[in-house]
Formats: structure tokens, sequence, C-alpha cells
């Protein structure tokens, strides 16, 4: 048998040379060659970090009792195993049983490649593909786990991604990305977080760095999901009443050069500190660009200060926070989703971004003119702070913006009433502030927090010259910026006379009159489009229940099957690619879920697999139809007479 082995092998040698080359490459020389087939370049980042390497770790190689290569550390003049020093296979053996039965895309999140038993333990026992993510923070350690363990199969049979500091443009602080697609709300029951031995003593602070972005992540998919749940009938709503207003509104990306680059940008949030120096604002007036949230409009006005635009992008905002005289007439940056009787009340300059609703882009593109969005972190005041980046501010003095219940207030006088409560935070989360040494915060606030200081960090990696000021004289402690007084703000970075009414006067709406009379003849047939994709919907249905009786016969024809797969394929595109589906989506988040949910459960039979996608595919399109339907009634009213009223 070995002689007939050997000459087998001898004979595809001849005719493969590049198994004679493959057979002489040392197991990190195949590593190599599978991570640069993976992902492109990294071959080069690793040989670059590998000549570049500093040795910072007192890294000794060992073999185990039980004959497995094993890595120990000394430090504070202590020695630290990564693996067993006597038994190094039976822990992973033991921990993947504890696994039980994975489903596949399950997501291992492993913190560590000191002890390459976990890792091979999924390559080599778990069938299924799975998403492993692994952060390794020493470059050191990760060279030499690659001279151990082959990858080859295991990239060939999962989602393998290697995030290890400093190889590259890898960082911790730049894996959010990664974390982000990850750990989506519908995920989360099938993600684990491991960290291997050691290494929360070894690299304690990148180990806490690691728990809390995946937590911070986990929270932000759990906020996103209960924002769009709570949202779900209302922006479908509000997004279609608002729509009027792009026939005759101007585009951020406007801005752009209108408002001079060495202008300081000055958000102000309404946070209860607000009240310490809101009056110190009129001597930045007419020397800076002043954006207001919508909730600052009230105190600011009262005190004589006119913001040069105010910004207002929640879609159950009431009117009476900024129905007061004069902020009518304030250039307004908004969303399609915000609430529309702000929009209706205001009279002055409305300014859009790009926001992703496929009917209204179609209009905006009409412009002519560049993309332009906005990130977004969860509030107006980050909205607000990312616009004043996008047009190309170097330097943003923050005012009012706590994030954080300073004097136990939620924000400033005069906002939703004129003296406002003081509330009991004894059990609230408590985080490192600007002058106090800890204050406490919400969920919400704690999350606009980490957006902060995340993409300042991103922002200054771009713009290197970018200042961010806190001038909040209160609240949370942001990373990144520098904290001082508004006076001494205003007095070193507003020293330029500039008029932001006249530069904005310069402008043009983003639509010449052919694009409006388009536009408006678009909207007036939006319910027309309704009743389209309601009737295409109905017809997928149809389809659902065509496979469901062809799955319930004894014998299944399975190329009728496959057929009527293709035909189900082609029908869900057209109506995905329709310009109202997403709008009726937006109304029904908690049943994609649900559908999103269930996408990791696998049945044993092809019959059974067709009921359960007939079963969901039914389900589904009653849901759709039902709210194309409802959508249509509603766009009915909303633009009826919009012709006569545009004239």
């Amino acid at each position: 048998h070995d002689a007939i082995t050997y000459g087998v092998m001898e004979y595809l040698k001849a005719c493969n040379p590049e198994l004679v080359e493959a057979e002489k490459m040392t197991i990190y020389e195949k590593n190599i060659h599978t991570l640069a087939k993976y992902y492109p370049g990294m071959d080069h980042n690793i040989e670059k970090a590998r000549k570049e390497l500093k040795e910072e770790l007192d890294l000794i190689e060992e073999l185990s009792a039980d004959g497995e290569p094993i890595l120990k550390i000394k430090k504070d003049g202590h020695y630290l195993y990564l693996a067993g020093k006597r038994c190094a296979r039976k822990p992973p053996e033991e921990w993947m049983q504890e696994q039980g039965e994975l489903c596949e895309n399950y997501t291992f999140i492993i913190m560590g490649m000191g002890n390459i038993g976990y890792l091979r333990e999924l390559i080599e026992c778990v069938d299924v593909r799975l998403n492993i993510i692994i952060y390794e923070p020493s470059a050191q350690i990760f060279l030499k786990a690659l001279e151990w363990l082959d990858l080859e199969k295991g990239m060939d049979k999962h989602l393998i991604i290697f995030w290890v500091e400093n190889i590259g443009m890898m960082t911790l602080d730049k894996m959010n990305d990664v974390l982000k697609s990850a750990m989506k709300l519908e995920h989360l029951k099938h993600v684990q977080l491991f960290i291997e031995p050691n290494y929360d003593i070894l690299f304690a602070d990148k180990c806490e760095q690691l728990i809390k972005k995946c937590n911070d992540t986990a929270l932000d998919s759990r906020m996103a999901y209960n924002t769009a749940k709570l949202f779900a009938n209302i922006d479908s709503i509000n997004t279609m009443k608002n729509a009027k207003y792009l026939c005759d509104a101007y585009k951020t990306i406007q801005l752009y050069e209108t408002i001079p680059f060495d202008v300081t940008g000055i958000v102000v949030a309404a946070g209860p500190s607000l009240n310490k120096n809101i009056k110190e604002l009129k001597k930045a007036k007419g020397k800076a660009l002043i954006i207001a949230v919508d909730t600052a409009i009230k105190p600011l006005l009262n005190a004589g200060i006119v913001p040069d635009m105010f910004f207002i992008v929640d879609a159950l905002k009431p009117l009476e926070l900024v129905e007061i005289e004069g902020a009518d007439t304030i250039p307004l940056v908004t969303t399609l989703n915000a609430a529309p009787e702000v929009l209706d009340y205001h009279k002055g300059k409305k300014f859009f971004y790009d926001e992703y609703y496929r009917f209204a882009e179609k209009i905006i593109s009409k412009s002519g003119l560049r993309w332009g969005d906005v990130a977004t972190g969860g509030s107006v005041a980050t909205n607000a702070f990312s616009l004043l980046y996008k047009i190309g501010l170097k330097t943003i003095i923050l005012v009012g913006q706590d994030l954080a219940l300073t004097g136990n207030k939620s924000h400033a006088d005069g906002t939703f009433q004129e003296k406002m409560p003081e509330i009991d935070t004894t059990d609230y989360q408590w985080v490192a502030g600007n002058y106090e040494e800890k204050v406490p915060t919400r969920t919400d606030l704690y999350s606009f927090l980490n957006w902060y200081v995340e993409t300042i960090r991103e922002f200054k990696e771009h713009v290197k010259d970018f200042r961010v000021i806190n001038a909040t004289e209160g609240g949370a402690k942001i990373d990144g910026t520098e904290v001082m007084t508004l006076k001494e703000a205003i007095a070193q970075t507003c020293t330029k006379e500039v008029d932001i009414a006249a530069c904005l006067d310069t402008l043009s709406p983003m639509l010449k009159e052919e694009d409006r009379v388009w536009a408006i003849d678009y909207l007036t047939g939006i319910p027309e489009q309704f009743e389209s994709l309601k009737k295409k919907t109905e017809k997928l249905h149809k389809s659902y229940c065509s496979l469901e009786r062809l799955c319930k016969k004894q014998k299944m024809d399975s190329k009728q099957y496959l057929t009527l797969l293709k035909t189900i394929k082609k029908q869900i595109k057209t109506i995905e690619n329709d310009d109202m589906y997403q709008l009726v989506t937006m109304t029904m988040p908690s049943a994609l879920k649900i559908m999103r949910d269930e996408e990791f459960e696998h049945l044993d039979t092809l019959q059974e697999e067709g009921k359960e996608i007939a079963r969901k595919g039914k389900l589904y399109t009653n849901l759709v139809t039902e709210g194309a339907g409802l959508l249509k009634t509603e766009s009915e009213q909303i633009f009826s007479g919009l012709k006569d009223k545009a004239n």
C-alpha cells in the first residue's frame, strides 16, 4: 500500500511541479501564501512587520509534556504560559466539547493566537462554516503561531479574519467595522467572545478595550433596532410628507467652499452646562459658523443670539421646542424623516444631505451635485459636528455637549421647561468628567460619547491639523478634545470676520426649474408606484404557494423545484429594485428581524427546507402587500394637489 501511494505521489509530482514546491515549503511559508490568496497584500505587510519587528516580549518556546509547541512569557519576574506546560492539548479539546453543536455562520471573536489549539479545534472539528475573527495584540506571537499551525484547510472551510496589531494599518482602534459586520442584532445570539489564557494579564489594557468594543457594538446594534422599531411607521410617513421640500431645497454639499475653510465652527447643544456660558456666544457671532441643535434654539434666541443655522433630525420632535419668533427664518439642516410639523413651520432655506432613501435620491441626483452625506452618531449634535467636518472646517468648538447629567439635569434651562428639574442619578453609569472626577450618564449619551471619541480619532487621521475644542464647561470628558472655557476658545480661534448669511445668499436651490417640474411629477406618481409594488408582491406570493404545494407531494420533482426557486429569485430581485420597496420595509423592522433570526436554521430534507422557504415567503409577502396598500392610501393624501400648490 505504501509503495503504491509513493508511486502515485511521484507520478503527480512529475505532472505537477508545483506540488514539489509546496512540499518544500515550511508551514510558515504555506501560511503566508494562503493569507495572500484570501487577503491580497497581507503577505507583504507581514513580511514588512517581520523585518521591522521589535521583540518587546520576552518570548520563550518550549514543548509541553504531551508534545505540543507552547509559548511562555516572562513578565514582572514571573513566567506566564500561553498553553499548558504539562498538557497543552486537553484544555482546547474540552473547550471545543463545551461548544456543543454550532450553527452555520456562528461567529467566534478570539483574542490571541498564543495557544494554537483553540483555532485548530475549530478548524478540524467543526464541519459547518464559521466566522472566526482573531485579534492578536502581538505581531511577535502571531508570527510564531504561523510557524506551527497550517491554516490552508481552515481558510478554505471558514471565514477567518486575522486582525494583528501594527501589521499593515491594523490596530484595535480600527477594528470597528469588522465588529459591526459580525455583531448585527440578528447575529448576536450566535456570537461568542473568547479570551485565550493569560491574555487578560499580559495585555490587560487591550483586553479591556476589546471587551468594551464588543459590548458597545452590541449596544449600538440593539439601540439601532429599538430606534427602527419605535419609528417603524413614522419614518415612511414623515419621509413622504417632507419630500415636497426637496423640490426647492438646497444640498449640504453646496456649503463646501461656500463657507471658508478657515472659519471656526461652533456646535451648540442643549446640555445643562449651556446655562453657564451661553452669553459668551455673542462674541462669536460674525466670527464663526454657529450651528445649533433644535433644543438649543429657544435658549439662544431668548439670550439674544441668532445662530447661523440650526439642525433637526428627530421624527417626533415637538414643534413647541422651536416655536419662537425668528426661528422660522434661520437656515435649517434637516433630514427627510424629521418631524413634518417643524419643516412646515419653517419658511427659510432648507438643506438636505444624501440619506439612502432610494426614491429621494432619484430627485437629489437630478441636481448633478456630488454625493454628500453626514456621519450620524445617533444624535442631532453628532450630525451637526459631522457636517462641519464634511464641509471642510478644521476647528470645531463644542458647547453644551455634556453627554452627561451635569448637576443632575438632562438639558439646559429654557429647553423643555423654564427650569429643568433635577433627576436622581444614584443608579446611573458614571464616566470621567471635564471638570469633575466622575459624572452620571445615560445609555444613549454614553453611546454618543463613544461615537465622538472614535470619530474624532478618525477625522484627525485624515486631517492632521483638525482641532476639536470642548468648551462645554461641564459634562463628560471626550478623548481627543482640548478642554478650555468658551471665552478662551472664542478668543483663540474666532479671529476672522465672516458674514455667513451673505455666504448662504450666494447659493441657488439644488434643482433647476425643469428638474423641479420632473420631481413634482415623480412625487405625484408615487401612489401608482405603491400599487405596482403591491401587484408584484402578490405575484411572488403565488409562487411561494406553488412551492409549498410542490413540497407537500410525496415525490417532489427536483427539476420543477429548482425552476420555481429561480423564478422566485427573479421576482424578489424585481421587488427589491422597486423605488417604494424600501419605504415599505421601513414599516416592518420586527418582521425583518424574525426572518433574519431564522437564517441559521437548516432542515434535514430538501422538501422540508422548501416548505420552510414557502412559509416564510408567504408571511413576508403578506406583510409587504399590506404595507404597500397602507402607504398607497397615505401617499394619495400626502401628494394630492401637490402640483397646484407648487404652482
